[in-house]
């Protein structure tokens, strides 16, 4: 179907500013020696009946899964998400996408914490305590805990 190469990376960019969400992951972890595991994710949630858009977008950045996900007990139609949790896609697939083609809204802020959020992960600090506790400052000012201003 070659219909994802018409897919604009701008239009990527301007669904990524409306619907999407970077964020950095951190989970309490039995086995690991910190105790917790932390990882970067991107991913754009949406009703199902968008999930062709989704398809396209996981098309052209050539990366991620679709996940279904039922909301009947909110009385919610179905939706779907796009995620990419593996750290090598995040790092050489969509960092660049979207240092090529810059988010221009708000998520544009959340972006570049996020990116300086990978740097911990590139060195690999993130398997430190020091690491752990830059992700959780860096994760403060992102996605609704930013302030309103500023």
């Amino acid at each position: 179907m070659g219909a994802y190469k018409i897919l604009s990376p701008w239009y990527i960019v301007g669904f990524t500013d409306g619907e999407g969400c970077f964020a950095i992951l951190i989970n309490k972890h039995k086995t690991k020696k910190l105790k917790v595991d932390a990882n970067l994710c991107f991913e754009i949630e949406l009703r199902a009946d968008d999930s062709p858009v989704l398809e396209l977008i996981q098309k052209r950045l050539n990366c991620g899964r679709i996940v279904e996900l039922n909301y009947k007990r909110y009385g919610w139609k179905p939706h779907v998400k796009y995620v990419v949790r593996k750290q090598s896609d995040i790092l050489f697939k969509v960092i660049p996408f979207f240092k090529q083609f810059p988010l221009i809204g708000k998520k544009g802020k959340d972006f570049k914490l996020f990116c300086k959020a990978s740097e911990i992960f590139r060195k690999k600090q993130h398997l430190t305590e020091e690491g752990i506790n830059q992700l959780r400052k860096i994760r403060e000012f992102m996605n609704e805990r930013r302030p309103m201003f500023g």
